[in-house]
Formats: C-alpha cells, sequence, structure tokens
C-alpha cells in the first residue's frame, strides 16, 4: 500500500506529541512492507535521516510550502506520476492541509484526519475568531471530504460529531502509539518519599495549564515540581511572567530524550500534567509504560480512561481540592504501587505500536475497499 502521512516535522527531537505520533506510525508501517511517505515542510534533519536508514520503505518528501499551499507545480508532479493510495492528515487548522485535501478529493484520493484532539473547543480560546471562521469556511469541508477519521477516546468522537454533524465517514478508534519495547523495559523506581512531580511537554501555559500547575505547587510546599521542555513563543511572555514569581519548590528545565527521559520518570514519584483540554497525551503514555503513577487534570480525555480502568489519579477542577486529593495519595505508597501497577499492564497492552499500525492500515484497506469514486486516478492539468 502507497501512503502518504501529512502533518509530521522534519525532525525527531522536537518536544510535539503529534510529531512523535506521526513518525512512530510511519515506522512501523514501512516496517510492514508498506511504501510510506512523510511529506515535510522542511528539509529533514540528521534525526529524521538516521531513521530513514533503517526503513528502506520509508521516504520522505520534502515539498516548499506557504501557508496556504504547497508548490503546485511540484505538488502536480507527485500526484500525477507517483500518487498514493490513501493519505492520513495530522492535526487541524493548516490551511495547506485544506488545500491538499481538495486536490485529492479532485484526484479521487481519499484521505483520513487524525486531529488529535485540536477540535475541542478550549483550542478555539486562542484566536477563535479566526478559527470560527476558518472551521467554518474551509476546515469542516476538509473534514467532511475525510473517507474516516480517527479517535482516541469517547469524548472525543462527541466532540467531533459536534464539529460536524452529520458526518457520513466511519469514526474509528486508534490509540497513539508509543515505543512500549523500550519503554516498558524500564520500571519505576518507587521512591514515594522524595515527592517529585514530573510534567514533560512543551511548556505552552494556555493548553498545557502550566499556570494551574505552579498555583498547585504553592498548595503543595512539601513537594517539588520538575518542568522539563521548550517555550511556547504563543506564551513566552506570560510563561516569563510567571517565572518572575516562582515558588521555591518549581524548577525549569531543558527538554529530555531517550535514555535521559526515562531516568527522569523512572526517578519520579509521579507523573503530573494540568492541561486545560488535551486529548491524549504523549509523556503520559510514556510514563505508564514504565510505570510511573500518573496524576492528571480530568479536562483532559484521557482521563476518561484513568476513570474507568483506575489507571491513576484524575484531579478536579477546583484547584484547592485537587491539592488535598494529590497529597492524600502521595502519602499513600500502597495506592501509588497499584497505579503503577495498572497503568504498566494498561499501556502494554493498549499502546504496542505494530498493534496500532496494523489497527490504522485494517481501517486504510476498509477505505479503499469502499472507494468507488469515478474521479480516483484523474490526471487533473495545472
Amino acid at each position: 500500500m502507497k501512503i502518504w502521512h501529512v502533518g509530521a516535522l522534519s525532525s525527531l527531537k522536537v518536544v510535539d506529541g503529534c510529531n512523535n505520533t506521526v513518525w512512530s506510525l510511519a515506522k512501523e508501517q514501512a516496517s510492514l512492507g508498506h511504501e510510506v511517505t512523510l511529506l515535510l515542510d522542511d528539509a529533514p534533519d540528521h534525526s529524521a535521516q538516521t531513521v530513514i536508514a533503517d526503513h528502506p520503505t520509508l521516504k520522505l518528501l520534502h515539498l516548499p510550502s506557504q501557508s496556504w499551499r504547497y508548490e503546485p507545480v511540484a505538488l502536480l508532479e507527485h500526484l500525477r506520476l507517483q500518487p498514493p493510495e490513501i493519505v492520513h492528515f495530522h492535526s487541524i487548522f493548516i490551511p495547506k492541509q485544506a488545500s491538499l485535501a481538495q486536490q485529492l478529493r479532485q484526484f479521487g484520493i481519499p484521505y483520513v484526519i487524525t486531529p488529535h484532539g485540536r477540535v475541542l473547543s478550549h483550542w478555539f480560546r486562542r484566536g477563535w475568531i479566526k478559527k470560527h471562521f476558518y472551521s467554518w469556511l474551509i476546515e469542516r469541508a476538509r473534514f467532511r471530504g475525510a473517507a474516516a477519521i480517527t479517535i482516541a477516546t469517547p469524548r472525543e468522537e462527541a466532540e467531533i460529531q459536534e464539529f460536524i454533524p452529520g458526518y457520513q465517514g466511519k469514526i474509528h478508534p486508534i490509540l497513539n502509539p508509543v515505543d512500549t519495547s523500550t519503554l516498558s523495559q524500564a520500571s519505576w523506581e518507587g521512591d514515594t518519599q522524595a515527592m517529585q512531580l514530573v510534567y514533560l511537554g512543551r511548556f505552552d501555559v494556555l493548553v498545557k495549564g502550566l499556570d494551574r500547575l505552579i498555583e498547585m505547587a504553592r498548595l503543595l510546599p512539601q513537594a517539588e515540581i520538575h518542568l522539563y521542555g521548550t517555550e511556547d513563543l504563543k506564551t513566552k511572555s506570560w510563561l516569563d511572567r510567571l517565572k518572575r514569581n516562582l515558588p521555591s519548590n518549581v524548577y525549569f528545565h531543558p527538554p529530555v530524550f531517550g535514555a535521559e527521559k526515562i531516568q527522569v520518570l523512572k526517578k519520579a514519584t509521579l507523573y503530573i500534567q494540568m492541561s486545560r483540554q488535551e486529548m491524549f497525551g504523549m509523556s503520559i503514555a510514556e510514563a505508564m509504560c514504565i510505570g510511573t503513577p500518573c496524576a492528571i487534570a480530568e479536562t483532559l480525555n484521557i482521563a476518561d480512561l484513568f476513570d474507568r480502568h483506575d489507571l491513576g489519579l484524575v484531579l478536579p477542577a477546583n484547584l484547592e481540592q485537587s491539592a488535598i486529593v494529590l497529597s492524600n495519595a502521595l502519602r499513600s505508597e500502597a495506592r501509588l504501587q497499584q497505579w503503577s501497577q495498572r497503568a504498566k499492564q494498561f499501556a502494554q497492552t493498549h499502546f504496542e505500536a505494530s498493534a496500532i499500525a496494523a489497527n490504522c492500515l485494517q481501517l486504510y484497506e476498509q477505505v479503499l475497499d469502499q472507494s468507488k469514486s469515478p474521479q480516483r486516478g484523474k490526471v487533473l492539468n495545472p
């Protein structure tokens, strides 16, 4: 099968859960023998080239682009001479993806969308006026034209249905793939006395709720909170203001990768994420693979899974209440050990990358079987 993935970045050394998911999925599909192409906006760096060297059927296609479109002549040449059988879009509110989707519809090439949770209502808070009109004029057409949309949680399905009422395509559950084979070899060290809470991810104050996490630290002076990641330009000034008045138990660090990330998670007493609203959270899944107990805000979509399977602590919206339940949890070694074991077992069963890639391939096959468009494969004039 010839597959294009659209939405990956040109480097694996970026703190971005969506990017990690796309690369992981593409690598696994290539390992299963499929011809997989990652459409990139920028030239691939060394980390990307290293992955390609290990996966002969994984290709990188760097097309020049602007905000609203890929370079039309180069794109048309590829669609004419080396067309994909199916295209998998990742993310939302990217105009050139909408432009590409329109061209795919003209060529009769079906596509799948994984929004990675970004159709959520809270996402509209940043630039909501622009996004509101963009979604009505452009983005809903891209979604309606999709042969399938993948979701990670039941809550996300309801949000998709609200975003595009009456959608006729498939809504298919697929969790994000995680490198369970590497992460599961590590084990949480169970240091419940240190009371070190860890967050890994972008320092996007609004989306990731870092202001709430810092306020939580004021209510838990007995614990240390260590944040590892990179600054986000959209909220850098807000973050700078917060840093000028940090409680003494909050520490910011550069991002960690690979073995260093595993060590940070192993030694943590607990992983914490206070995102205002988010679909999944790759660092949460990685912590679960290691067995590091997790405390997450109820506003994350993955909180539904935590509640249903008792995988960790779900924090209420009220910070004072959150501080109380979190403080009680930190004093209960038995509870932390239970969450550690349950989360690790769940991750090994549900996040395994090759199984998720196979699930995704089955979806592609269903889409292709049902794709009867007479426009498919049609060659258009530039």
